[in-house]
């Protein structure tokens, strides 16, 4: 796999981000010398494709000495409308898909969320977990943060719980991007909601969807 770098504009935040995979340390130096700080995320490293793809060990839970995180808008507990039984919910913020008439146009912003670690949602889902029969992932838009996302529902499943996931891309834009840690999600996940909300079809859309041209894909 060739190096990448990928900027991301956050006007919003005031700030750009860059996210570089495979890249020799001088490289990296010279990025962080123009750029700022930098922060290793483990996402595009070797060692966690390893663990997406293979047999998850208790050892492996803990990726690095780094803390990996994700931008959490909120997350809350019982709710009985975000996928089957009642529900812990991560709410991710920041969505790049932005549909007219969405429910949360607050969540839009990365910036309307906080960067949280992945061990800390874990570990209060875990605490809750008497009183739930899954988690459901939700937005923003999940599949903006696929490295996080991943190690997040990596944990989950290592936890054996049931995961629902809601993207407003369809499951076929999410496989032609050929990344493996979305592939790595949409195998793991018991529940996919596919598509984007649209607003003119929100009437009589079925149980856990927003508008009827979404779709409810069970993994077998």
């Amino acid at each position: 796999m060739a190096n990448e770098i990928v900027f991301t504009l956050e006007p919003d935040a005031g700030r750009v981000t860059v996210e570089a995979s495979r890249l020799s340390k001088a490289a990296a130096n010279e990025l962080v010398k123009d750029l700022g700080t930098s922060l290793s995320v483990n996402c595009a490293r070797p060692a966690l494709e390893q663990k997406l793809t293979g047999p998850v060990s208790k050892k492996a839970d803990t990726l690095s000495t780094d803390t990996p995180s994700i931008y959490l808008y909120r997350l809350y507990h019982f709710t009985t409308v975000d996928g089957p039984g009642r529900r812990s919910v991560v709410q991710v913020s920041g969505c790049t898909i932005r549909c007219p008439g969405c429910y949360v146009p607050e969540t839009h912003e990365r910036s309307s969320g906080t960067l949280t670690s992945i061990s800390s949602i874990v570990e209060e889902i875990e605490a809750k977990r008497a009183d739930h029969d899954g988690v459901t992932i939700l937005g923003g838009e999940p599949f903006d943060q696929p490295g996080m996302l991943a190690d997040l529902v990596r944990r989950l499943k290592y936890r054996n719980l049931h995961i629902a996931v809601y993207s407003g891309y369809t499951s076929q834009n999410l496989l032609e991007r050929g990344d493996p840690r979305i592939n790595y999600v949409l195998s793991r996940a018991d529940m996919l909601i596919d598509g984007p909300y649209i607003r003119e079809f929100a009437e009589n859309a079925g149980e856990y969807r927003g508008s009827h041209n979404q779709r409810l894909i069970l993994r077998p």
